[in-house]
């Protein structure tokens, strides 16, 4: 708005109607006759610092900055600041109100209340309008019996329903608001004020209060109770406090008297509540209903109106990684333990919104004139997200290379034997990170379907391999011995997600030619979802064809988005949801000459730009083959999925130390 003849010196400039001042160093501007006119409206913005944005309050004139400093003409109760963004402080007053209107996102206040010793607080909330939750974890007010963030938890509120009157036992109060980035509601208020020191009713278990003066006072207990405020209880008359919940905790609800009259019980991320939020302390000193567990669970995604879903109860439907050929065929069946099968858990209630884990949810446009985007099935992961895409639906319309896969073969067996190769079966391909860490898929180093690793006795690694006959090769092959096993915290045996490990050698690998380690791929844009990768490794069942002849295999695969992937899955019977953690990828015919299926391969996948083997970019490690499905003969057209390393890399870096 500013006009190209405005001056910018510092000039007391008057109104020539009015002779209101407007004060100093305003940008004036000149009107048709060469006047100075500073009712014309100057620049503001572009010059000074008026434009700052009011956030809980409304705007006054523009030009009131300049006289009064202030951009922000009033805030909203409970806002301050000249963007009306600062709340809380300490409040030392007889009585008073607290008022928090319009909250936004991500908010946290933090009140002090005070009075004069020896007089206490007594607190009421007038109105409450704060997102509802069963333990109140998104937006809530939580008071404290002292004057900070450690002093003894009171309550925790939200949604609709006011509170009891809330009495301090002390001269002060801590107040904290807190909201979460989803959504917003009206706020609260909430007055407060001082009391004699009996009108709080210090005197607990029915004792009764006796004021010596205005500022003291002492009680007469009844019988069997002690103590200035009556405070000591005998034994039989109270609920003993139970253990807090396995990840999770529980808050003392007090009720007249500083009586322990309640629990209030909530989980911490990613496990959610079952069973009650609340028990009582009954009469007879036990407490209502049956201890809350905490489970993991998830959140419900939200969807539009145009999105049909379909819950599906928790199963896992299986997912043939190449072990599983190994384990089906006689030569595998030695090397499976036969544990106890264990009847499939019972499942506890959870509150609405909230699903087990494993619990898949199927999607579809409300009208088939509606183009669908993202995952068809999502499945509720044991990190307490959800696999796969937001969905929504709209109106629509060769020696080198070799040499890479000699340093990276491991294997397992049932035999402690180290000395005979004969007594090792070769199971997966891992990957050389340093001269004493192997980055291996989980599955290869667990039983089937759990989530602990194998004894470090059991495993071994070979580097430096080029045959899969150890005694076609006597120069160069290392056999490693292995001094520990780290499987990934999330690892989930199921699903496949985070299928991640890191062997950890009691031998230290010699690199030369034949045994050179490769580097962490960090990328998680466009490189993990386009382009190409090279994969290498060996099958888990040998060739009968090639005999002693065969050689590590090697190929080039196409990296692809997770929907079609999914897309693909589904049609073939195995209805999965691709994680975060993992990457699809199938053979092109147009990708070059290959002898390698992945699917049936316990292989590594790595960029694939060898052209100089030395240069350590170019050998850095994009996933770890994990899981695929069988269609006969090997089609180039079928999708594997793999590990994303990338998303692993902080976690097997601090495991190499």
């Amino acid at each position: 708005m500013c006009r190209g003849c405005c001056e910018y010196d510092v000039i007391r400039c008057k109104c020539p109607l009015q002779g209101t001042p407007v004060g100093y160093a305003v940008p004036c501007c000149r009107n048709a006759i060469n006047e100075c006119d500073p009712c014309i409206i100057h620049p503001g913005c572009s010059v000074f610092e008026n434009c700052k944005r009011c956030n809980n309050g409304t705007w006054g004139p523009r030009d009131d900055f300049f006289i009064s400093g202030r951009y922000c003409a009033e805030c909203r109760p409970g806002w301050s600041g000249g963007d009306c963004m600062k709340c809380g402080g300490v409040i030392h007053k007889r009585q008073g109100h607290l008022v928090l209107e319009s909250y936004p996102n991500n908010a946290r206040c933090e009140w002090t209340i005070q009075v004069d010793r020896p007089f206490t607080i007594e607190l009421r909330f007038m109105m409450l309008s704060l997102e509802l939750h069963h333990s109140c974890r998104y937006d809530y007010v939580e008071v404290r019996d002292g004057d900070s963030i450690r002093s003894r938890v009171i309550g925790r509120f939200c949604g609709n329903n006011r509170p009891l009157p809330i009495q301090s036992s002390g001269n002060s109060l801590h107040i904290l608001f807190v909201s979460d980035g989803y959504k917003n509601f009206d706020g609260f208020f909430a007055t407060f004020q001082e009391s004699s020191a009996c009108s709080s009713s210090p005197c607990l278990h029915d004792g009764t209060c006796i004021l010596d003066t205005s500022y003291t006072y002492h009680c007469a207990c009844l019988a069997g109770y002690t103590g200035k405020r009556c405070e000591n209880v005998p034994v039989e008359s109270v609920c003993s406090l139970p253990p807090k919940p396995t990840h999770g905790d529980h808050f003392l609800v007090y009720g007249p008297n500083d009586v322990l009259v309640a629990l209030q019980y909530l989980c911490y991320q990613p496990y959610e509540l079952s069973g009650s939020s609340q028990r009582t302390c009954l009469p007879n000193n036990t407490w209502s209903g049956s201890p809350p567990v905490c489970v993991k669970a998830c959140r419900e995604p939200k969807v539009s109106e145009l999105v049909k879903q379909k819950v599906l109860p928790p199963q896992t439907l299986v997912r043939k990684t190449p072990l599983h050929r190994l384990y089906s065929s006689r030569l595998g069946r030695q090397f499976q333990s036969d544990g106890p099968t264990k009847a499939p858990p019972v499942l506890s209630q959870l509150h609405k919104g909230f699903h087990h884990l494993h619990t898949h949810i199927e999607y579809e446009c409300a009208s088939p004139f509606y183009h669908h985007s993202g995952s068809s099935r999502r499945t509720c992961l044991k990190t307490g997200k959800w696999s796969g895409r937001h969905v929504s639906c709209s109106p629509g319309e060769g020696s080198k290379t070799q040499a890479i896969a000699h340093s990276l073969a491991n294997g397992r067996t049932g035999t402690s034997n180290h000395d005979q190769a004969s007594d090792w079966q070769l199971v997966c391909s891992g990957a050389l990170v340093n001269q004493r860490s192997v980055v291996v898929a989980a599955h290869c180093v667990t039983e089937l379907g759990k989530v602990y690793p194998l004894d470090a006795a059991k495993v071994k690694v070979v580097v430096g391999k080029h045959y899969r006959d150890d005694h076609r090769e006597n120069k160069g092959l290392q056999h490693l011995r292995v001094a520990s096993i780290v499987v990934h915290p999330d690892y989930d045996p199921h699903i496949l997600d985070s299928d991640m490990a890191v062997i950890k050698l009691l031998d230290k690998a010699r690199i030369g030619e034949k045994v050179l380690p490769l580097c962490l791929s960090d990328s998680q844009g466009e490189e993990a979802t386009s382009g190409q990768g090279m994969v290498t490794g060996w099958s888990p069942l040998p060739d009968s064809n090639l005999g002693a002849d065969e050689k590590a295999r090697v190929g080039l695969v196409h990296l692809a988005d997770i929907v079609p992937c999914e897309q693909q899955y589904a049609r073939n019977g195995m209805p999965v949801s691709v994680t975060e953690n993992m990457l699809c990828a199938s053979q092109k015919p147009d990708y070059g000459p290959s002898n390698i299926c992945p699917s049936d391969t316990g292989g590594i996948l790595v960029l694939p730009d060898l052209s100089d083997l030395q240069a350590a970019d170019n050998r850095r490690l994009l996933g770890l083959v994990s899981f695929g499905y069988d269609q006969g003969e090997c089609d180039p057209d079928l999708y594997t999925v793999y590990t994303r390393v990338a998303n692993f890399k902080d976690w097997i870096e601090s495991n190499m130390k």
